[in-house]
């Protein structure tokens, strides 16, 4: 089946942010916008919405909590910890002890915790906020230099990491633990005990179903279920599907868990290079916007389609 991406046409009847800079209107979530370097969110509703003013400007990178209230940002190598997004009025806060020249962010399911990678170093770190309105408390450093490769991706459980580098491995203060070599993860979708990897290099998806426990690894699909060099995973909003994110084909395809069958086809003017949860539900962000393309996002409920957000002025 193959549907085709939506355009938000309606920018012209959404509401204009606040003038005392509040975010107006409803916003679903935020996004790091890669060419402002900012924080900004999306105002209105897939099918009528636009990129909103950004509300934390200057950041080389940044990733929203599934919360949606928080982030953590990186500027000239510091870690920092953006607290109220929603106020449009945010206050940003330095991650005391946090690693430098992080490159890679990961958030638990619950938006309470955090793990951050820095390839120079070669280090990961896990950041807990148990209240609401604090700065994370750091971990010790987990040293992650005895992987196969170079880290490729990075999940974080709530307990461990669930690292990508030449193979899956699982990583804490006491060390790592490879997994299986059976995949060279590009993205991780954890669901439950069980974790799926998207391999893009040999446009693969894996399952290792408790891998925590026995880890037992199995092929889930290839190119004959239309998986071509995947770079993002998610589970549908209902759970009883995979939405893949296909960089090689420019298309995002849902395969029903059960049958491992393609239930789902779109083709996409562009190629897909990330699937970013935005919030707690079921829009993730498809790529960054840079080069003068518009944001993309998918709404992985029962229907799956895609919109591209265009963004109103700065101001």
């Amino acid at each position: 089946m193959i549907a085709r991406v939506a355009l938000l046409a309606g920018v012209c009847v959404l509401a204009a942010l606040a003038e005392d800079s509040r975010v107006g209107g409803p916003t679903p979530g935020f996004v790091f916008h890669g060419p402002t370097h900012s924080i900004r969110p999306i105002v209105g509703v897939p099918g009528a919405a636009y990129l909103g003013a950004p509300v934390a400007r200057d950041f080389d990178a940044a990733s929203i909590s599934p919360l949606g209230k928080s982030a953590l940002a990186v500027r000239g190598g510091q870690l920092f910890f953006v607290q109220g997004l929603e106020g449009g009025q945010a206050v940003e806060t330095p991650v005391e002890g946090g690693l430098p020249a992080v490159d890679m962010i990961t958030w638990n399911l619950d938006g309470l915790s955090a793990a951050v990678y820095a390839s120079t170093s070669r280090q990961a770190q896990i950041l807990r906020s148990p209240d609401a309105g604090q700065t994370p408390a750091v971990e010790t450093a987990v040293d992650l230099s005895g992987t196969e490769t170079a880290v490729s991706a990075l999940a974080f459980d709530g307990r461990r990491l669930i690292v990508g580098a030449g193979g899956i491995y699982l990583g804490d203060v006491s060390g790592l633990q490879l997994v299986t070599r059976a995949a060279n993860p590009a993205a991780f979708a954890l669901s439950g005990r069980d974790v799926y990897a998207a391999d893009g290099d040999r446009s693969q998806i894996w399952l290792v179903r408790e891998y925590a426990g026995e880890a037992t690894p199995m092929l889930f699909a290839d190119g004959r279920a239309g998986v071509s060099s995947p770079s993002g995973l998610r589970l549908s909003g209902n759970g009883r599907n995979l939405v893949i994110a296909n960089a090689g084909a420019s298309s995002v395809d849902a395969l029903e868990i059960a049958t491992r069958s393609q239930v789902r086809h779109l083709d996409l003017e562009f190629k897909p290079t990330r699937m970013d949860t935005i919030g707690s539900g079921a829009l993730a962000l498809l790529n960054q916007g840079t080069g003068g393309e518009p944001l993309y996002i998918i709404d992985s409920g029962e229907d799956l389609a895609v919109y591209f957000i265009p963004a109103r002025s700065e101001e």
